[in-house]
Order: C-alpha cells, then sequence, then structure tokens
C-alpha cells in the first residue's frame, strides 16, 4: 500500500492515514529519515519558509525525538527526562506535518518510496536522510560479553544507569568530549572510573599538549585515572567482563566497559539503495546524495571528503538543504513562489572546526589548527597563561591573521576571536603584544555583548549571530523567552545564556558595584576640591614675615613646597600604576573593587595636595597646561567614579554607556600628564 501521510501509532501523536490514489493531485511530500536534533532542526527551517509543506518524520526509537548533547547530563542526573525532549511543529499549526516513530528499513529509488519496519510503504518526492551515527566498537576480543556497553542513544543511557548501580569499576574507552562527560555523570555513583585514552593526549584532535595537561589535571582531581597514548587490546571474562588488557599490556580490573571511542556514520541504509557512499554518504554543495532527489545531512553525511561529529555543522546543512528544497520546487508550499524568486542557489562550503564547551565544568574552546602544526613562514604562536587560576589561552596566527586558537578557562573574548577567526580581520602586533601579557586582545568590556560586530556568532550551538538578536529585540522581543523562541539562541547548551540576557535587560538596573558608597563619597568630595581649586581667590604672599600664616608657610615655603611636590609627585605614579591592574590583570593586587576604592581616595589626597602646593595658583605657560591637566584628571576620575557608584540605580545600556565614556575621559586626558610633569621637574631643578 503507497500512502503520503502516516498512520497513528500511539495517543501523544496526532497523524492522519491517507492514501495517495494513483493519479489523483497531491503536495509533494518530504520525508525525513531521522529524528535527532539535526532532522528537527531540518523540518523547523523547511515550514519556515514554506508552513504548508507536506512532511513526514520517521524515527527509529519508540520514543519521542529527544536531545541526543544532553545525555551525559541526564545520565548524572542534573536534568530531567522531559527536559531532553524536542519539540516537534504543532499538528493544529502544520496540519501537513506527522511524525512515525518506526525506523525505515528500505528505500526504492525507482518508485520513490520508502518502506517502514511493518512493510507499509510511502510516496516521497524529497527524501533527507538525517540517520546520524552509532558508537564505534572496535573488533576486539571480548566486545560481546555481558557489561560491555556503548553511550549513544537514551537506550544506552537508560541501560548504563540501571547498571552503574551495582558497578564497582568501570572503565571508559575513549577521552575525547563524550567519553570525559560520561565518565564525570558515572562518578556520582561512587563508582571507580577510569579513562583510556588512544591518543597522545585528552581530546587531541582539539587541544595542543599544554591545554590538554591542564583538563588532565582538571579530570583527575575529580577522582578520574586518566591513561593515554594506550588503548584496549583486548576485553577478559567468561560471560560477563572481569577486566581489559591495555596496548601497552597493562590489566585493569573492573565490571564495565563504555565505549566513547568515536562515531561511525549510519549509510547501510543509503549503501542498500546504491546511494554513494564513502566514509558517509556523499553529498554536494546543496547536500543532494548521488540521486538528485535525496538528499543527506547531518553525521552520515560526507562533504568533500569530510564528515562531522558535531551538531553545530548538521544545524547548518539543515538549514541549506531546507532553503535547496523551497527553491528547487515551488510547489512546495503557497508561499514558495514570492520566497524563491530572484533566489540564488544556497551552496555548503562546509563548517569551521569550533568548539565553545564545557568539559567536566571547565570551559574549554577550540577552533581552527591549534595542534600538529605544519611549518610555515610567518606563522607564530602566541600563549597566555595564568597559574593561579589555571587560565590558558593560545592563539596561531598566520601573517597577521588568526588560523587557530584554544583555551582552558573562562575567555570573555572567545566569540570575538571566533568572528575575526571566520572574517579573517586583520591582528596588529600590539594587540598580539597585549595578549601575551594580559590574555586579551581587544582592550575595553570584551563581555558587552553591544559592543560586538553584527556577524560576532554568540550562540555556536545554533550558529545564531549578535546582529540577528539584535534585529529579534528590534522587532519585539523583550523577555528571553521571546527571544530564544525566535532565534532559538541558547536553547540548546544555554553557555550563551548570560550574554544574550544583557539584550533584553535595559529596563532592569546594572548589578551594584562593590565599594559603591565609598566611590560616591570619594568622587564628590573629589569634585567639591576640585572646584575650590579652579574657582578659589589665590592666596598672597603677606609684606611681612612676621604676619605669614600655616597655609602661606606650606605653598610658599621652599622646604614644604618640595615636600607636597614630590608627595604629589608619589601618589601620581601610584595612581598611575594602580590603573594598569585591570589593563594588565595584574591578580597580585587583589580585589579591583577594592583597588579601585584606593584608587580614589588617592584622588582626593591629590587634590589636597595640589592645594597644599599651588596655593590655589594656576601658574603660568606650560605650568599652568599642567594645572589644567591635574585638575581634568580629578574631575574626570571623581565622575567616573561617581557613575560607578550609582550605576546600580540607573538602566544597565545607560549604566554602561555612563561608564564607559567617563572612564575613557578619564583615561584620555592623563596621557599629557607624564610630559608635562617632566617639563616641570626639569625646569624647576635645570634651571
Amino acid at each position: 500500500m503507497n500512502i503520503s501521510v502516516n498512520q497513528a501509532v500511539n495517543d501523544d501523536i496526532k497523524s492522519t492515514d491517507q492514501a495517495a490514489p494513483v493519479g489523483s493531485p497531491r503536495s509533494p511530500t518530504v520525508i525525513v529519515i531521522g529524528s535527532g536534533p539535526v532532522g528537527i532542526r531540518f523540518i523547523e527551517e523547511l515550514l519556515r519558509h514554506c508552513p504548508d509543506s507536506e512532511i513526514i518524520l520517521f524515527g527509529n526509537e519508540s520514543c519521542k525525538p529527544y536531545n541526543r548533547v544532553q545525555l551525559s547530563a541526564l545520565l548524572a542526573g542534573e536534568i530531567s527526562r522531559d527536559s531532553i525532549d524536542l519539540p516537534l511543529p504543532d499538528q493544529n499549526q502544520y496540519k501537513h506535518f506527522s511524525f512515525i516513530p518506526i525506523a525505515i528499513t528500505n528505500i526504492d529509488r525507482t518508485n520513490k518510496t520508502v518502506t517502514d519496519a511493518r512493510g507499509t510503504n510511502y510516496l516521497y518526492d524529497r527524501l533527507v536522510i538525517a540517520t546520524g551515527a552509532k558508537a564505534h566498537r572496535p573488533n576486539i576480543y571480548g566486545v560481546d560479553l555481558q557489561g560491555v556497553y556503548s553511550f549513544r542513544s537514551l537506550k544506552d543511557t537508560e541501560s548504563l544507569y540501571a547498571r552503574i548501580l551495582r558497578s564497582r569499576h568501570i572503565v571508559v574507552v575513549g577521552g575525547g568530549l563524550l567519553g570525559l562527560e560520561a565518565a564525570k555523570g558515572l562518578l556520582k555513583y561512587n563508582t571507580q572510573v577510569t579513562v583510556v585514552q588512544q591518543g597522545p593526549r585528552l581530546m587531541n584532535r582539539q587541544l595542543d599538549d599544554q591545554a590538554a595537561d591542564l583538563l588532565e589535571q582538571e579530570v583527575r582531581s575529580l577522582g578520574i585515572e586518566v591513561i593515554t597514548d594506550s588503548g584496549v587490546r583486548s576485553i577478559q571474562g567468561f560471560e560477563s567482563v572481569n577486566g581489559v588488557v591495555t596496548r601497552n599490556g597493562e590489566n585493569i580490573s573492573c565490571d564495565t566497559v563504555l565505549f566513547c571511542a568515536g562515531i561511525t556514520p549510519n549509510i547501510n541504509l543509503a549503501r542498500d539503495a546504491r546511494i554513494k557512499v564513502g566514509n558517509g554518504i556523499v553529498v554536494n554543495d546543496q547536500l543532494q546524495t548521488s540521486d538528485k532527489d535525496i538528499y543527506a545531512i547531518g553525521e552520515c553525511c560526507e562533504h568533500q571528503g569530510k564528515t562531522y561529529g558535531l551538531v553545530n555543522p548538521g544545524y547548518e546543512q539543515a538549514s541549506i538543504a531546507a532553503a535547496v528544497i523551497t527553491n528547487s520546487d515551488k510547489k512546495i508550499g503557497v508561499n514558495s513562489t514570492t520566497l524563491t524568486e530572484g533566489y540564488s542557489q544556497p551552496q555548503y562550503q562546509g563548517s569551521l572546526s569550533v568548539s565553545h564547551l564545557k568539559v567536566v565544568g571547565m570551559p574549554v574552546c577550540s577552533l581552527g589548527e591549534v595542534c600538529d602544526l605544519p611549518y610555515r613562514p610567518f606563522q607564530k604562536e602566541i600563549r597566555y597563561r595564568h597559574k593561579s587560576s589555571g587560565k590558558y589561552r593560545k592563539l596561531v596566527v598566520h601573517r597577521g591573521k588568526i588560523i587557530g586558537s584554544v583555551a582552558i578557562g573562562e575567555w570573555p573574548e572567545a566569540r570575538r576571536i571566533q568572528e575575526a577567526y571566520q572574517n579573517q580581520r586583520p591582528v596588529r602586533f600590539w594587540q598580539l603584544l597585549r595578549f601575551r601579557f594580559t590574555g586579551k586582545l581587544w582592550g575595553g568590556e570584551t563581555n558587552n555583548i553591544q559592543t560586538w560586530p553584527a556577524n560576532t556568532i554568540v550562540c555556536q550551538c545554533n550558529q545564531v549571530s549578535c546582529g540577528q538578536l539584535t534585529k529579534a529585540v528590534e522587532t519585539g522581543c523583550k523577555t528571553m523567552l521571546e527571544l530564544q523562541e525566535c532565534t532559538k539562541a541558547g536553547t540548546v547548551c544555554g553557555s550563551c545564556k548570560p550574554l544574550i540576557q544583557q539584550l533584553v535587560s535595559n529596563d532592569e538596573p546594572a548589578e551594584k558595584e562593590t565599594g559603591s558608597f565609598p566611590l560616591i563619597i570619594g568622587g564628590s568630595l573629589a569634585m567639591i576640591l576640585v572646584a575650590i581649586l579652579a574657582l578659589w581667590p589665590e592666596a598672597q604672599v603677606s609684606t611681612s614675615v612676621q604676619q605669614t600664616g600655616w597655609f602661606e608657610a606650606l605653598w610658599n615655603d621652599k622646604f614644604w613646597k618640595q615636600t607636597t611636590g614630590f608627595s604629589l609627585l608619589g601618589m601620581t605614579v601610584v595612581g598611575l600604576l594602580m590603573s594598569l591592574r585591570k589593563r594588565l590583570s595584574w591578580a597580585w593586587m587583589g580585589k579591583f573593587s577594592h583597588w579601585r576604592v584606593v584608587h580614589t581616595i588617592l584622588g582626593v589626597m591629590c587634590c589636597g595636595a595640589l592645594i597644599l602646593h599651588s596655593g590655589f595658583h594656576l601658574g603660568e605657560n606650560l605650568n599652568r597646561l599642567l594645572m589644567l591637566n591635574f585638575l581634568a584628571i580629578l574631575l574626570m576620575g571623581a565622575l567616573s567614579s561617581g557613575v560607578i557608584g550609582i550605576s546600580h540605580k540607573l538602566p544597565l545600556v545607560s549604566a554602561t554607556t555612563s561608564r564607559k565614556y567617563t572612564q575613557w575621559l578619564h583615561i584620555i586626558v592623563s596621557w599629557p600628564l607624564p610630559v608635562l610633569l617632566a617639563f616641570h621637574i626639569l625646569s624647576v631643578y635645570y634651571f
């Protein structure tokens, strides 16, 4: 029986059962095989282009679609089972969409049908294969023993969960992201865990030696044993596992083995249909297979000889495949004609190797070429290491452009680094010098998303840029939930939520700064003293030594004038050095909030010393310029302190903007001071 819409299989999923009579007019049907995140994303994109598309989605598991990325969090008990479900299109809104949780066993390219496990046939006009990949299980002795598991599906997770409650020692084979996350999740049940990695270091494709060493230290600190540059040669046991033998001959006693050693694309369905395959299902730049009506996306496809084991490339492929299908068949959807007029055929050019991850709770960033680098002229590796905080960052630069970077620990500039890498923005030598000493490529507030270029990727999982988020806010998204529903940003791993929150918190007050009250008092007092200095009448010299007062004895006596002058000079130098606390990340100086208060107090003391040194005289020529420069610095510093002190009473945008401009004015007017001071000292002591 050939049908165009699926039959109902459970009470949770609405569907219809209609036969498509031969020769009768019908809407073109798009069948999607695979209900993982990439398959769901494709459907969302296609419905966005053509809401009336007739789509049938097949999944080979008896449950609703779910997010495989979060299985390790589910295993660790950090999230609930319901929280990993992927939402299906609302069938009240999209009446031509249906979902069948049953496996497809055959593709008939001649008759353009697919057959499910019950023997039912379904007609298609376009077929999209998104079957993903399966866990790689090496062909070694003992791999079929009881107690050997993979970690790829919800069923695997449930089986493993039932096992670890009575397991004492688990060997995790594979030191990549999945293996490490699984190892961390297994620790919760007081189980001894050993990770065996065949490569020379953990995450050997994403990290260099130094980054991998830091990650290994963190993994070991959790209580996980790590063996690198090895692998499992065989699994020992009669009916169930009792140990493994590594490639270097070491025997490890254990009762459970978990394979997280890579994936193998699911290509059997395509191979049986005589579709061209290699390591994956071979596709062109339009994601078409050797059959022009059949597409492949996600982990199962191979583009230009490369397969991807991450979800982000799959999302990119889903978006392009949906656009290609929309453009290729103008019959799909009532609005397709207006959408496709003048629309150029999109092309998939491959995906960047970019990872923003949290591995065993530690932020890890990797993009481009970072390890096992070939020799190139004019290639540089610039590293920054902060031992006390455990931060490590490296940039690989070739001819002034970033070709790779890696980091362990929080890195506020990571998204902007990615944007510079993607768009091949030139990096100047002084920026690289700043990075070497501070770990920052750019100055200023790198965490402020509102200052980022529009094409900077904020949500790596869904490839949502800063410009897209800003546009969504301008078109009416006022809350975090609305912004997520509109752009999908922050809906996968959630690591970008703090950045996204900045765009929808404009009416909320900024966070209260530590030491805000002393900053307000100090700033106010400094402004009063600056006003007195500028407006108070100049002190006069008495006509008789017998009438000299204490104030004149200070500002007009040579000894005390030197004393107040050098005191002022010393406080100025200390203040300038303290201003570098944030610029150069000098953590040894203590908390920045504390030093900021001390910096403000120094400003007040400088005002007092200036009064005692000058006697309210502004001087002449260069001395007048020096005095005016001093007053401008003190005024801008006082204003900046006051703004920071009251920022928690202002809206976030107003507070951020005010702080930015007052601080920059304070910095700008400080630049002439060293030169003017040098001329002043030279004129006094030389002439």
